[in-house]
Formats: structure tokens, C-alpha cells, sequence
């Protein structure tokens, strides 16, 4: 269970980053692909999970 509110919260903080970014770059006037920023922000939440589950199974 704690693995998967670990998960909901990276996931949430890349989402949040990415409608960010998304704003900011309309705002001026570039429009970004939703499919490579999808795909981005999958990966990125993709590591920070790992990067913070493996931290804490070494701990054990």
C-alpha cells in the first residue's frame, strides 16, 4: 500500500509539472505534442518511483 501512494504522489508532481510547463508554453505561443510529453512524463514518473523504492528496499 505505501508503494502505490508513493506512485499516485510522484505521479501527481510530474502531472502537475507538465500542465506547468504546458501553460507556460502556450502562453507563449508554442504548442507542444501531447503524445511526446505523455510519453515524457510516464517515464520520469516511471524513475522516480524506482529511484525511490530502491532507496528504501536497500534500508531494509
Amino acid at each position: 500500500m505505501n508503494d502505490l501512494l508513493k506512485g499516485a504522489a510522484i505521479a501527481a508532481v510530474v502531472l502537475i509539472v507538465l500542465i506547468a510547463v504546458n501553460v507556460f508554453c502556450n502562453m507563449n505561443g508554442l504548442n507542444l505534442e501531447s503524445v511526446s510529453s505523455g510519453t515524457i512524463s510516464a517515464v520520469c514518473a516511471m524513475l522516480l518511483f524506482r529511484g525511490l523504492t530502491k532507496k528504501d528496499k536497500i534500508g531494509e
